[in-house]
């Protein structure tokens, strides 16, 4: 086909071009845009401006700005470009570049230039500077870390009692008010006192005076109606109505703010009681009357409303103190806000006077007016006075029953948990559960709220013991399992060890996680896997060891283990399949890492606990899918070789060679060929022989590294196959007849192959199994003729156990 075109190319094109501008810049020639260059910075200064020529094609090729200014112009404008405050000379260096791509500075001026520019060493040694003072600064605050760790600890021990004592004197304050405003109101004539001006609340008890008489009568069939609605419309707060002095006063929806940012967390209902707060929050999914979800109760004695100030977005909100927790509840609107701290206000106006002035007994209500005149009633608390013979039994009976320690029960454990002393907070719930459990029936009744505020109290030490398991991004997951025991032994003493296991479970698990993505993937396969295995089985049985010594008696534990051993497992399994079972894997690969995790595995069954078979099953599958894969690379190579392979000895040259060859053979079994070898450099062998035994031993070592039990009829299978596709191709040339000439050699061959090769892989399959493998044996008698009419020669094997020889 003829060339239509033909390419021209000048080699000084680009020299010609460059001194075509160079005199074109000088001569000012085919010049249509003119460069005023002033010197000082304003144009109206008395300074005369210096003027350049230059061509718009060339500024508009060195410039998309300039280019789209002069691409408007016509042939008859002139164009003034206005530079002020440049030298002149710069100007000119710089149409000197655009023209000819290189223009002469002054050296005087670069020099100038890079003294006052930071270059790439400078920042280099500020960044090492800077580097040294972080790493410095970092250590002194370790030392001093170190060195004041005791103080901080002490500092905040301290800080968390005085936070206590402020909430317990806040408390007495409001106590004291009340107190006196109690005195105030109870005179003996009916008449109010001067003092007590301002302290009533008229539209509080108009509003909950007539609700209040109704329940403050527990007996009577409304207020039992009101305990009853309560209980059928709030989840979990059947330990909150069982008490019969308890009455309800005040109810509301309320939003809970987050007391840091005040963003809002989720609606919830207020309940006032007579003696307590109880919040509950809505529920998602309706169950029949059931509307709210039991969250917390609060005693009213150890709670302190504070009114917030609206600000901002925060409107009708006010505060609940109760240690430690602090909570913030918004309402709909200012009335809203009002009842409930008015409400609040007469809930512990009516505590305090009934603990002063308690209910008169039917027995004496008909003379209590002449008590009230009576001058010697005061006599009645007196042990000495004998004007009331029950009176002074029943309250030395009482004082009896109740040890003055159990009243102070609720408030040492608050200074416990808030000096995060728990062992002391566990065991003195251990010393109150015994002495209830060892008090009779009519003590517990009679002090049945002491008794439910202990009981809140040890609820709330067991939800600080949970908060230590819990996992959450704020806190350190560094440590063994004993640095979570702790708290989980404090909670099977507490009686909540399903719990305690649970959480310490789910612990472990973050912990583990946290670990594995420590280690990198980066490097060989076989090493990451050898890291992992190292980590994880370890890992698990370390956590059973110490599941067996925290809750040595209680099967329910030991099932959770189990239950939470194979799920991590399964995780496992994921992940090795994910680095391991890849395209890019070689069978040598995978059966390495295989057998890595089967002998790991089997530290789980010093503890107890036996799991190979799970991870098998896990990894069934993808190492099967391998074997396949490798066994048809192999029949593919075998019938490459066949179509190759001419019957010829194969020459290794020179004696080196033939050692070289040598130690090839000794590494996959074969200790000595030099029964094989002839004139110094001959082996009596094809290449395809040689290529073959190695890449058969090579397989069968992989392969008896990765099956189960289970999995050896199906090894058996593709090491028979692949066997058997190498005897056929010796025996389909012995009977073609086209290799008459080599029928000794060919009978050589196969000799070496039924009597080293596969006696090599007889002897290896049953090391591994204890048994020998019947297929081996029958295909040995199928091909034993192929081998008849060789001579008798003698190979010695590499056995680890003892050297044999096969003829």
């Amino acid at each position: 086909m003829a060339v239509s075109q033909i390419r021209i190319h000048g080699k000084g094109h680009h020299l010609c071009l460059s001194r075509t501008l160079q005199a074109s810049l000088e001569e000012e020639t085919f010049a249509d845009v003119r460069i005023g260059v002033f010197k000082s910075t304003s144009i109206e200064d008395n300074n005369h401006p210096r003027f350049l020529r230059a061509s718009s094609a060339v500024l508009a090729a060195a410039s998309p700005v300039l280019a789209d200014l002069l691409k408007d112009r016509t042939e008859d404008d002139e164009i003034l470009l206005v530079f002020d405050g440049y030298q002149y000379q710069d100007i000119l260096n710089l149409l000197q570049y655009v023209y000819t791509g290189q223009a002469y500075v002054n050296c005087q001026d670069v020099k100038e230039l890079t003294q006052s520019t930071v270059g790439g060493h400078d920042l280099l040694q500020h960044r090492q500077k800077i580097q040294a003072l972080s790493e410095e600064t970092n250590q002194y605050l370790k030392k001093n870390v170190y060195q004041n760790y005791m103080q901080f600890i002490e500092t905040a021990k301290e800080i968390s009692y005085l936070e206590s004592e402020m909430y317990q004197l806040s408390h007495l304050l409001t106590e004291q008010r009340s107190l006196i405003v109690t005195l105030l109101e109870n005179s003996l004539l009916g008449d109010k006192a001067p003092g007590l001006r301002g302290v009533e609340k008229p539209e509080t008890k108009a509003k909950f005076n007539t609700e209040i008489a109704v329940n403050l009568n527990v007996n009577n069939q409304e207020g039992r109606k009101r305990l009853t609605a309560l209980l059928e419309k709030v989840e979990g707060c059947a330990s909150v109505v069982e008490s019969l002095t308890r009455i309800l006063i005040h109810e509301g929806d309320m939003v809970e703010l987050d007391p840091s940012d005040n963003c809002a967390i989720g609606r919830v209902r207020g309940f006032l009681l007579n003696d307590s707060f109880m919040i509950a929050s809505w529920l998602p999914n309706k169950r029949g009357n059931m509307r709210y979800q039991y969250q917390a109760l609060y005693e009213l004695e150890g709670l302190a409303v504070i009114n917030i100030r609206d600000l901002g977005p925060v409107k009708y909100a006010f505060k609940l103190m109760m240690f430690p927790d602090t909570r913030v509840l918004q309402c709909a609107n200012s009335s809203d806000k009002k009842e409930w701290l008015e409400a609040f206000d007469l809930a512990k106006h009516l505590k305090t006077k009934k603990e002063i002035s308690p209910t008169p007994s039917a027995e004496t209500k008909d003379n209590s007016y002449d008590e009230a005149f009576n001058h010697f009633a005061a006599f009645a608390d007196d042990e000495s006075f004998t004007g009331f013979p029950n009176g002074t039994e029943n309250s030395q009976e009482v004082a009896e029953s109740i040890p003055d320690w159990v009243f102070e029960v609720a408030d040492d454990m608050d200074v416990y948990v808030a000096q995060r002393d728990f062992e002391e907070a566990v065991s003195l719930a251990e010393k109150t559960r015994d002495f209830w459990d060892g008090a009779s029936p009519s003590v517990v009744n009679l002090h049945r709220d002491l008794k439910l505020k202990i009981d809140s109290r040890i609820r709330q030490l067991s939800e600080v013991l949970m908060n230590e398991l819990r996992v959450s991004p704020d806190k350190s997951l560094q440590g063994g399992p004993r640095a979570a025991s702790r708290a989980v032994l404090l909670l099977s003493r507490l009686g909540q060890a399903s719990q305690a296991c649970d959480l310490f479970l789910k612990h472990r698990s973050a912990l583990l996680k946290h670990n594995l993505r420590q280690l990198k993937t980066e490097g060989a396969t076989t090493l990451y896997i050898k890291r992992i295995t190292s980590l994880f089985f370890p890992f698990v049985a370390d956590t059973g060891r110490e599941i067996s010594r925290v809750f040595p008696k209680n099967k329910v534990c030991a099932s959770a283990f189990v239950v939470w051993s194979r799920n991590e497992v399964g995780k496992f399994g994921n992940n090795f399949r994910k680095h391991v079972f890849t395209s890019g894997s070689t069978l040598t690969t995978v059966a390495e890492c295989v057998a890595l995790v089967r002998t790991h595995s089997e530290q789980l069954t010093e503890i107890g606990l036996d799991l190979t078979f799970y991870l098998e099953n896990e990894l069934r599958g993808q190492v099967e899918r391998c074997l396949r894969d490798a066994r048809e690379k192999l029949m593919e190579s075998i019938k490459l070789r066949a179509l190759e392979d001419k019957w010829r000895p194969v020459n290794f040259v020179n004696k080196s060679g033939i050692a070289r060859f040598a130690d090839d053979m000794s590494e996959i079994g074969i200790a000595s060929i030099h029964s094989w070898v002839y004139d110094e450099c001959w082996v009596a062998l094809t290449s395809n022989t040689i290529n073959f035994s190695k890449a058969y031993l090579t397989f069968l070592d992989d392969a008896l590294k990765m099956p189960s039990a289970d999995s050896n009829i199906f090894v058996d299978e593709i090491l028979l196959d692949i066997f058997q596709a190498q005897l056929k191709h010796v025996d389909n040339s012995f009977r073609s007849g086209k290799y008459k000439g080599e029928a000794k050699f060919i009978s050589r061959n196969a000799s070496f192959l039924l009597h080293t090769v596969l006696a090599i892989a007889q002897r290896r399959v049953s090391e591994v199994r204890l048994h020998p493998c019947p297929s081996f044996a029958k295909l040995r008698s199928e091909f034993e003729w192929l081998a008849n009419d060789s001579q008798k020669i003698t190979t010695t094997i590499k056995s680890p156990v003892a050297d044999q020889s096969f003829i």
